[in-house]
Formats: C-alpha cells, structure tokens, sequence
C-alpha cells in the first residue's frame, strides 16, 4: 500500500502488514512530520448488471422439467441404477464387497425408513411418470406417434387394395400374377370361368371318340369377350399329347350368365388321362379327369 505525508506529500511505500487494520504513527523521514496512518483500500467495484436473458434461456427456464426438484433427480437415478442388470448382479454376489458393506451399520433415523422404503418407491415410480407422460407430451413425440398411425393406415389400406384389386392389378401387370399364385390367390384376368365340365369316352362310326361339355361362366358385372377355348389332352404326368382349338357360337356373354360349348375328338391318342379347358387369349384353365 502507499502512504502520503499530509506536510510534504511525500510518498512511501509499505508493504501489506506494515500497517494493521487500526494503524499507527509513523514519521515523515523528509520533512519529520508525524501522523497517524492508517490503511487505505480501494472501493470496491459498482456491481454489474446482469444481462437480459436471451430466448433460449427463457425456454430452458419454462421448461417442465425444472419441477423435478434435485432431490427427486438424484432419486430418479439412484432407481434406474438399481434396475440396471449389471448393477444387480454385483450386488448379489457373495464375493463382491462394496465400500458400504465394510462400513458398520447405521442406527436407523425415523423408524428405519430408507431409499428402498414402499414410501419412497412408490414416489420414483411417481416421478418416472411423470417424467414418461411429460416426454410422451412432447412435439417430436406427438409427431412420430401419428406418423406411425399413418404408416399403419396406409399399409393396411394398400393390402386391401392390392387384394381387392388384383384382377385390375395382373390386368395392367401380368408379371405380378406369380406373386398373387405364390400366396394363395388365383387371378381371373379374363374374367370367364369354366364349370359343369363333363368328359365323356364314346365311339363314332366304330372308332374311339372323346366329347366334352362345359359351360363358360361371366364372373364380372359387365359384358365379356369370349375367346376361343383350347382343349389339351393330358396324360398321367400331365404331359400334353394333343390341343385344338374351339370357337364358342357367341362372343359376348351377360353378367352373371353362362354359354355351353361343346367338343369332340375322334381317334385320340393312347394314354389320356386328363382334359383341360383354357383360353387362347388367357391363363384360365381348369383340369378335367376323364
């Protein structure tokens, strides 16, 4: 610290303890003055102002989480510690020996009542909650939540679709129609369907003959084309052995309505087994045991 001699004004420097907090008499070597110094301190600095909080401040001070009090915090931790697999296993074993198991016990305070206590369980389980229903409130939460019902909602809606529609779907992709048989749905892209087929094994003019009848069903809710019907004759292994080809007297069938078509082969190969009916300009067939 500095002094100054109030006849003179001379200067001198004196270290921190020089002088205690009261003072003492001191003598000017320059004019031998005496007065009674005493310490000077320097005045302490204006406080500063705080500044303004700026927006991200103000939202992390309205943030929910700050009602956890640090008690509860510490107490949160402490039970997902305790839920931790790790943490019980070292716990339970017999060699492991904690710097808590090699202290004495401690008398019990208010009947004994612990962390571990019902009372205290039951406000963790409280608080993780609370904390759950604060995090399950949360925007981001809110949003995947939804995003996930839309992703349910259109995946369900497109199963339907692709269900419902696969006829118009083989229709626009006939590539698709093996992934419909794959999984158990047949396709009737032409919309025909055969029915009443009826072989029969006869003889004409003493040579062996095979008739067959059947009727074409419009499975649609508008007028069908009818194509040509091929007739292929199988043997036991489903190998063909002979097809020909049969016009139907009419083209176009009603809604609903059936048209009989009728065909016959004379002199037919050895070993036939089956008949199968399809059409020309589709895959629609239906095997038919003679």
């Amino acid at each position: 610290m500095i002094i100054t001699c109030p006849n003179c004004q001379t200067r001198y420097k004196l270290g921190s303890d020089a002088l205690s907090a009261a003072g003492r008499q001191v003598q000017c070597a320059a004019c031998s003055e005496l007065w009674y110094a005493t310490p000077s301190f320097p005045k302490p600095a204006a406080p500063r102002r705080d500044p303004e909080p700026t927006d991200d401040e103000l939202i992390f001070r309205a943030d929910a989480d700050t009602l956890f009090s640090t008690a509860d915090e510490e107490m949160l931790d402490a039970s997902f510690l305790r839920a931790q697999p790790q943490f019980r296993a070292e716990n339970h074993d017999p060699g492991h020996q904690s710097p808590a198991d090699s202290e004495p016990p401690s008398d019990p305070i208010d009947g004994g009542s612990s962390i571990d206590t019902a009372g205290n369980r039951a406000r963790i389980e409280a608080l993780a909650k609370r904390r759950n229903g604060m995090l399950a409130a949360h925007p981001i939460a809110r949003f995947r939540r939804f995003f996930r019902i839309v992703l349910g909602v259109f995946i369900v809606a497109a199963l339907v679709a692709a269900f419902a529609l696969r006829t118009e779907i083989v229709s626009a992709v006939p590539q698709l129609d093996g992934l419909y048989r794959l999984v158990g749905l047949g396709t009737n892209v032409v919309g025909l369907d055969f029915t009443e087929i009826k072989t029969l094994r006869t003889t004409q003019d003493g040579s062996p003959a095979i008739i067959v009848n059947a009727r074409i069903s419009n499975v649609t809710n508008r007028i069908t084309y009818v194509p040509s019907v091929l007739v292929s004759l199988l043997d036991q292994a489903g190998a063909i052995l002979y097809e020909w080809t049969v016009t139907p007297a009419t083209r176009n069938v009603l809604p609903g309505d059936t048209l009989a078509i009728d065909a016959q082969l004379i002199g037919p190969p050895q070993g036939v087994t089956n008949i199968r009916l399809s059409f020309v300009d589709g895959a629609n067939g239906s095997p038919a045991g003679t």
